[in-house]
């Protein structure tokens, strides 16, 4: 069992995976030290392995529950910290916004209470919209530290984030068993981005 885990672990998606945990501790100190450019190229690296993971695994037959799990637990991982970088960076877009992010929070909470009292925790969902959401985090937060007018990101980064937690709590409650591979709450051939996602960009 160990050693299966270790194997996977070794394939080449997963590695690239593993690269957000790496450099997750970087990020903090970097932002802790004020050294935006430097956080800002690791950020875009965390990004570009989130998009290129899951790619690889499938174009290679490389997939797997470990993958799935990292994958999600570090994007998840990320996400978390991206309030401490916030605060760190530039404390005013928390200051000035405390109840938008505490009904974020609220939101995210009741998502992850349904994520584990309905399935136990067990099923990650990899979604459309949260693609979306994680592309869009992963692209405009480091924007929003370096433009004095960052509104126009963060109400699309909560946006994206709010969409995706409701869809995923609705999904939550309607599948009693959860296709691991389910894109949408609805049926993903009438979703336009289903089409988005196979191009090769």
């Amino acid at each position: 069992m160990v050693h299966s885990a270790i194997n996977e672990l070794k394939s080449v998606p997963n590695m690239i995976t593993s690269l957000r945990f790496i450099l997750a501790p970087f990020l903090l100190y970097f932002s802790y030290i004020q050294e935006l450019f430097v956080f800002t190229i690791l950020f875009y690296v965390c990004g570009i392995s989130d998009y290129i993971d899951g790619p690889i695994a499938r174009r290679y037959k490389l997939t797997s529950e470990l993958g799935s799990f990292l994958d999600s637990l570090a994007d998840e991982l990320l996400l978390l910290f991206g309030l401490i970088f916030i605060y760190l960076l530039k404390p005013e877009i928390l200051i000035n916004n405390i109840p938008i992010f505490v009904a974020f929070l609220i939101v995210y909470i009741i998502e992850r209470i349904f994520f584990f009292v309905l399935h136990k925790g067990k099923v990650r969902l990899h979604t459309y919209s949260g693609k979306t959401f994680a592309r869009a985090y992963y692209i405009f937060l480091p924007v929003m530290f370096y433009v004095n007018n960052y509104r126009p990101f963060m109400y699309l980064i909560l946006l994206l984030g709010v969409v995706t937690l409701i869809e995923h709590s609705l999904i939550y409650i309607k599948y009693k068993e959860i296709d691991p591979e389910i894109k949408s709450f609805i049926n993903p051939k009438y979703n336009p981005l289903s089409y988005i996602y196979k191009l090769p960009f």
